[in-house]
């Protein structure tokens, strides 16, 4: 490409350095909004801690779950609530919505057979506590 001028030339690089950094600022938030949905996931949501907060109402509890995962530190700092939060408000939107959900999980569960236990309906493995 031929430039008129140098200016036209350093707004040209300027162009393509702001259109990579949202591009790589998108990615960042993908690559935390992915974090979120696989960490803050419902069955964490229920857990509630001493003082009965959970992932879903308080940042500071959320954030013990995520932080030692590398993609948090991959977000700035100052989105990181932002980000949180509306994924959180999301969450309790799709509870709210979606209560005869809870109890026919709950129905499946007890109808389940033996051989089925050990096993949640996305097909994942169940981790057992021992105590």
């Amino acid at each position: 490409m031929l430039y008129a001028s140098r200016v036209e030339y350093a707004a040209e690089g300027k162009a393509e350095r702001d259109a990579r950094g949202k591009r790589e600022e998108q990615r960042c938030t993908n690559v935390f909004k992915d974090l979120l949905a696989e960490v803050i996931i419902a069955e964490a949501a229920t857990q509630k801690t001493e003082d009965g907060k959970t992932v879903l109402d308080s940042w500071s509890t959320a954030k013990r779950l995520l932080k030692p995962d590398p993609r948090y530190n991959k977000m700035p700092r100052k989105e990181r609530e932002t980000l949180w939060r509306r994924y959180a408000e999301e969450m309790f939107r799709k509870q709210k919505s979606s209560p005869d959900q809870k109890e026919d999980r709950h129905t499946d569960a007890k109808n389940r057979s033996s051989n089925d236990s050990g096993r949640y309906q996305s097909g994942s493995r169940r981790t057992h506590d021992r105590t």
